[in-house]
């Protein structure tokens, strides 16, 4: 009896895990398109901003109330807490198992396990560097803005952060997104060959979205290094 409620347990936790892991994955490529929306230039980002603070429902239609984005950095913490804790029970628990993994590794060049193993090395790294980026987005959300994010990026040193959180963001997530699809949907070799290319050629767009948007802010930050401001019909920097 036991054995049965522990395996309809793990059943459940497995749902859970791959159905929060996809969740975040589709929030991250969201995340990525809308920080691109400063590719378009500086007010169609500070407008998407806008939007995300709900701004279309304050009295003037401009200003929004960036607690929404405060929510969102929380719902979003607490789904990855709870995603990360689950995955948690498939990592190795003590030496010996680590060292048969690396033994398998060893004698064994299957490739599906090694990108296992990636996984897990990417999401230690997220432990690290997920946080800071989380911070921000909770306790500073009305510092999210193009001239004060590319603040963040050039003069604050972030682009040390968030250049290689997009790396293992966009990693974690397509080998997550590839291993979800084979578990789901069957492993045959020609699904398999084309899910390796599909998830390499989106890691590469991801990646190299992220890092354009990134040189982007780099250039909108303030030359010298001031705060910038927003005037209700029309945004200037200060001169």
């Amino acid at each position: 009896m036991d054995t049965c409620n522990r395996a309809r347990r793990d059943a459940r936790l497995d749902v859970l895990q791959s159905a929060s892991g996809a969740v975040l994955a589709l929030f991250l490529c969201i995340h990525l398109f809308l920080v691109a929306s400063i590719l378009l230039g500086e007010q169609t980002m500070y407008h998407v901003v806008k939007a995300m603070e709900l701004g279309f429902l304050s009295a003037d239609g401009l200003h929004g109330y960036p607690w929404v984005v405060s929510l969102i950095g929380l719902g979003v913490g607490a789904l990855i807490a709870l995603h990360a804790f689950i995955a948690l029970r498939k990592f190795p628990q003590n030496g010996r198992q680590w060292r048969r993994l690396g033994h398998q590794l060893d004698t064994q060049a299957h490739g599906d396990t090694r990108l296992w193993v990636w996984q897990v090395a990417t999401g230690f790294a997220l432990f690290l560097l997920l946080p800071v980026h989380l911070w921000t987005m909770i306790l500073q959300p009305e510092a999210i803005d193009p001239w004060r994010s590319g603040e963040r990026v050039r003069d604050l040193g972030m682009i040390w952060v968030y250049a290689p959180l997009l790396l293992v963001a966009d990693l974690h997530a397509m080998i997550g997104l590839y291993r979800l699809a084979l578990k789901w949907f069957g492993p045959q070799p020609a699904r398999r060959t084309l899910l390796r290319r599909l998830k390499t050629g989106f890691s590469l767009a991801f990646i190299g979205l992220g890092a354009l948007s990134l040189l982007a802010l780099w250039r909108v930050a303030p030359p010298d290094g001031s705060i910038l401001y927003l005037t209700q019909s029309t945004m200037e920097r200060p001169r």
